[in-house]
């Protein structure tokens, strides 16, 4: 039998055999070469399905393994999701690059660039759990205080509130039913309220079309007061795709009270549904995720300009003035000179023209992104290391590169 000192031996063969995979240069190159793939025909599958949907395939930590698609056509190379292989690397790099490599000064730049490029991923890993992406439209002399999401969906339901004036609503949120598929049902329980909804028959891109005037289109669709939901080719452009849903609202002992159909219509304020429940109105309306900001934006003046003939932007600026409780700070915001406070940047992202006796109105692309500026870090510290390692060896080479000096006898 084998004794003790045997078996140790072993469990730290075992040991030292994991960390030499894991700290190897080897797994380095298969990373590498898996991320390259992943970039190739993610970019390639971008251009017929979108930016949206490739990044959501290929980059998103809930993507495990991807099969590539182009043209319709399946690839059978299954890659394993980026975000993973990301993971992977970084423990490569720590390993490899940190702990196993040689100490000592001549490769304190080596280290130095080593750790950036695991900053660098480990800043794309909080950016993707943590970031949040929204756009802000304010006309000239108004103010705002939200954002809206590009392309997460949510139900909003307004509760009747005194003298007719909207209360805060209630909001289902994108995550509880934005995976549904068109022949899925999902009841969500609104203990706050006098009723339970029902979502069935959601759709990422849809139409919604009447009945009496498109007949011929009717291909066996749910019809709720004379209209129905006919669903639409995603666009590559996923804001522009326009979100439909059907509605149950229910008691609570699961009894139907009124069928609805909800539709985002592409406007900031959709025009909402009613429905009475206990001898109330409420309103319904399908819309894009609100996301509440820390503070107010007030567009004081915005200028722009187009290249001729076209509608590509050659000059955009918006001079805001931040209102946060009573402190108020202006600032100047250009196409690549965007605003930053506390973690949030505002970008300006669009600009449109006054209409006739109308006023300007500015678009900001708002983001909430801890990891935003540790990127640009990340480079300025790999940038010192490579100069140190590099300029260390050019230092030694020229040092031995010069005649000695012999010392008379």
């Amino acid at each position: 039998s084998d004794s003790p000192s045997s078996k140790a031996r072993k469990q730290r063969s075992i040991g030292w055999w994991v960390f030499r995979v894991m700290a190897g240069f080897e797994l380095a190159t298969i990373c590498l070469l898996l991320l390259f793939a992943a970039t190739f025909f993610g970019t390639l599958e971008q251009t017929q399905v979108g930016l949206y949907l490739t990044l959501q395939k290929y980059f998103d930590m809930e993507a495990l393994f991807v099969i590539p698609e182009l043209n319709g056509k399946i690839i059978p190379l299954p890659l394993p999701g980026t975000f993973w292989v990301c993971a992977v690397l970084c423990v490569n790099l720590t390993l490899g690059g940190l702990v196993r490599i040689r100490k000592g000064w001549k490769t304190v730049g080596v280290l130095i660039a080593h750790f950036s490029m695991i900053f660098l991923m480990v800043a794309g890993a909080v950016s993707q759990v943590s970031k949040k992406e929204g756009v802000m439209h304010v006309y000239q002399g108004d103010r705002s205080d939200y954002a809206r999401s590009y392309t997460e969906p949510s139900i909003e339901i307004y509760p009747p509130g005194e003298d007719g004036e909207r209360t805060r609503p209630y909001v289902v949120k994108s995550e509880h039913f934005d995976g549904l598929d068109p022949d899925e049902r999902l009841t969500i329980r609104l203990p706050e309220l006098p009723f339970d909804l029902v979502v069935s028959g959601f759709r990422r891109s849809s139409e919604l079309l009447q009945l009496s005037r498109f007949k011929e289109q009717h291909k066996g669709e749910r019809v709720v007061d004379g209209f129905f939901l006919q669903e639409r080719p995603r666009v590559q452009q996923e804001e522009t795709n326009l979100t439909g849903c059907y509605l149950t609202v229910q008691d609570k002992e699961g009894n139907s009270l009124r069928e609805l159909i909800l539709h985002y219509n592409g406007m900031p304020f959709p025009t909402p549904v009613t429905a009475m429940v206990e001898g109330k109105r409420y309103e319904f309306s399908l819309t894009r995720w609100i996301w509440p900001m820390p503070f107010e934006v007030e567009l004081d003046k915005t200028l722009g300009e187009y290249w001729p003939g076209t509608q590509a932007p050659s000059w955009f600026q918006s001079d805001i003035t931040k209102v946060e409780d009573d402190l108020r700070k202006k600032y100047s915001i250009v196409m690549n000179k965007p605003m930053r406070h506390e973690g949030i940047t505002l970008y300006q992202a669009s600009w449109a023209p006054p209409a006739p006796g109308g006023r300007p109105s500015s678009g900001f692309a708002i983001v909430r992104n801890p990891s935003d500026q540790w990127p640009k870090w990340s480079l300025y510290i790999a940038s010192f290391g490579l100069m140190l390692h590099f300029g260390m060896k050019l230092f030694r080479f020229l040092s031995s590169s010069l005649p000695s000096k012999k010392s008379d006898a």
